[in-house]
């Protein structure tokens, strides 16, 4: 059998010391699978020469690099910090990403890392458990999934089961700097929409999504990151969403998240700055 793909994991921080050192970073060093290397990227204040020891020794034998959003603030611009980096060091194998509060199962790589290979796939999404103020709720595995699936809400695959080839990160252009949320869903509608791209599944739960309804979590109701999150998702999306779509869009950004219709549609608020299917990764990256 030949050897597997070489996969890169990605994790984006900010202010979330503890999270970090105690929970993704050593689920990242514990895989049956090794990834090819660590890129961690800060989103807040730079790490001291202290802090970073104690990432390496952490993750030690793993390579590890520390970089500085360079972007835009925000998730999408640690993100294109880090893909950038990597996607000008090979286009070969795969990026996963992880969220700083969040964990992967052991064998979280070493399935994905199969699943593409079986179906020669370069997008895999695993089943993501969701863990809410620290309970766990039901939740379907994803399968089956379409760019329409994630215009009102999202189907399960989200920042720390994205798993895609490096090509196709290069093709869709990573992120869009400045998007604020639903980055999650505006990746998976263009990964799914690009041209000769494959999708795969493992079938299996290989990743958890702590998430906290409190304090500045970007799910927390009437986040300022979730209001221009929707604002600009709006602005992408709306025009192709039928009429229950919209009505559904609306009335869920309103349930979950207590954003009206009227704050969403405001003219002149967060308006993106041009709306293409790709990303803000300069091409030839």
């Amino acid at each position: 059998m030949p050897p597997l793909p070489g996969c890169s994991a990605l994790v984006a921080t900010r202010n979330r010391w503890e999270l970090l050192v105690g929970r993704s970073l050593p689920s990242i060093h514990q895989q049956t699978h090794a990834v090819r290397e660590v890129v961690v990227v800060n989103d807040g204040a730079s790490f001291n020469a202290e802090q970073q020891a104690a990432l390496r020794g952490l993750l030690h034998p793993l390579p590890l690099v520390v970089l500085d959003n360079r972007r835009p603030p925000g998730a999408a611009g640690a993100w294109n910090t880090g893909l950038e980096y990597l996607l000008a060091l090979s286009r070969d194998g795969f990026v996963a990403l992880l969220d700083d509060d969040d964990t992967w199962e052991a064998s979280h790589v070493a399935e994905n890392l199969r699943a593409a290979e079986r179906a020669r796939a370069d997008i895999v999404v695993s089943g993501l458990r969701l863990v809410m103020d620290g309970l766990e709720r039901e939740r379907a595995l994803p399968e089956g999934l379409v760019p329409g699936d994630f215009l009102v809400g999202n189907p399960g695959w989200q920042g720390s089961n994205t798993f895609v080839s490096r090509r196709l990160w290069a093709t869709v252009r990573g992120f869009r700097d400045g998007l604020r949320s639903l980055n999650d869903r505006d990746l998976a509608i263009r990964l799914l929409r690009a041209q000769r791209s494959r999708i795969a599944y493992t079938g299996h739960w290989t990743a958890t999504w702590h998430l906290s309804t409190h304090g500045d979590a970007l799910s927390s109701p009437r986040s300022p990151a979730k209001i221009s999150g929707l604002r600009w998702f709006w602005r992408l999306y709306g025009g192709e969403m039928s009429e229950a779509q919209a009505e559904a869009f609306f009335a869920r950004a309103e349930g979950l998240f207590g954003v009206r219709r009227t704050e969403i549609e405001a003219r002149g608020e967060d308006v993106p700055p041009h709306q293409q299917p790709w990303g803000d990764l300069h091409e030839s990256v």
